[in-house]
């Protein structure tokens, strides 16, 4: 499996000017990451009106540092204009810009930060998307997230049967109940029937101990029904610690990426 940096856990740093997006970046080819996943909204300039040649200075930059564009994230807002909510054609017009901005990226996975509550809007979407997303080749993954139940979006997955539709699952739904945003704690079994589905995986985390470990989150059981499953996708550090305690994030990250590879590699 391939192993990364999600640049969202640059957060802390990112909004108080303590790091920049390019030094995020070569950052994660210093601790050893074979990819990173950017979310347009915090790591790319002007989006949705970014130019292609700041996305020509980012795919640059990844191919300097032998980075591979693992995923391409956005949210997909409801709440664009103050008058009313976006329409279903507004949010798949949404879609086509993010799956073309991936496309020129150079990765074949995007995510948009869609939940559909309830679910029917999400098949609704997606069924309208699917040329889109094969015209650009591009799958559309589906973040699975406490507090969601670990099969929530499989009726989706299974109405909507592409290959252009596919599963990120969070490591937040097999967190122990408590952590942040869970209610309850999930069988880390519940993950062995997701996996035909998934393509990449967020390892979420808010803390490291004295042994290098995220305590509110299985990381080894984790790992180990993903290889048990014959797992060949990708993992990305996805840090969040800085949403409740900031402090600078390089060392928080590194600590964090070196737990992926102790259970992944």
């Amino acid at each position: 499996m391939k192993l990364g940096v999600s640049l969202y856990s640059f957060g802390g740093d990112l909004q108080t000017g303590a790091i920049t997006t390019d030094e995020a970046i070569r950052y994660c080819a210093q601790i050893g990451a074979q990819g990173i996943e950017l979310v347009a909204e915090q790591h790319l300039p002007n989006w949705p009106y970014t130019s292609t040649a700041e996305l020509d200075h980012i795919k640059k930059l990844c191919k300097e540092n032998s980075l591979e564009i693992l995923c391409f994230s956005i949210y997909v807002n409801s709440m664009n204009r103050w008058d009313r909510e976006a329409t279903e054609e507004e949010y798949v017009e949404m879609i086509r810009r993010g799956a073309a901005t991936a496309k020129y990226l150079g990765t074949g996975l995007f995510r948009p930060a869609y939940y559909g509550v309830p679910v029917d809007n999400l098949i609704s979407l997606v069924k309208k998307c699917l040329t889109i997303l094969e015209e650009y080749r591009v799958i559309w993954g589906v973040e699975l997230h406490a507090p969601f139940p670990p099969a929530y979006y499989t009726e989706a997955l299974e109405k909507v049967d592409s290959p252009w539709f596919r599963l990120i699952p969070d490591f937040s739904c097999w967190q122990t109940a408590g952590a942040a945003g869970h209610f309850q704690a999930n069988p880390v079994e519940t993950l062995d029937p997701l996996l035909k589905w998934t393509v990449h995986f967020h390892a979420k985390g808010h803390v490291i101990d004295e042994n290098g470990e995220q305590p509110n989150t299985p990381y080894k059981a984790i790992f180990e029904r993903m290889k048990e499953g014959g797992y060949k996708g990708s993992v990305v550090v996805e840090n969040e610690g800085w949403i409740f305690n900031y402090k600078p994030c390089k060392d928080v990250v590194k600590k964090h990426f070196e737990l992926i590879e102790r259970y992944g590699a």
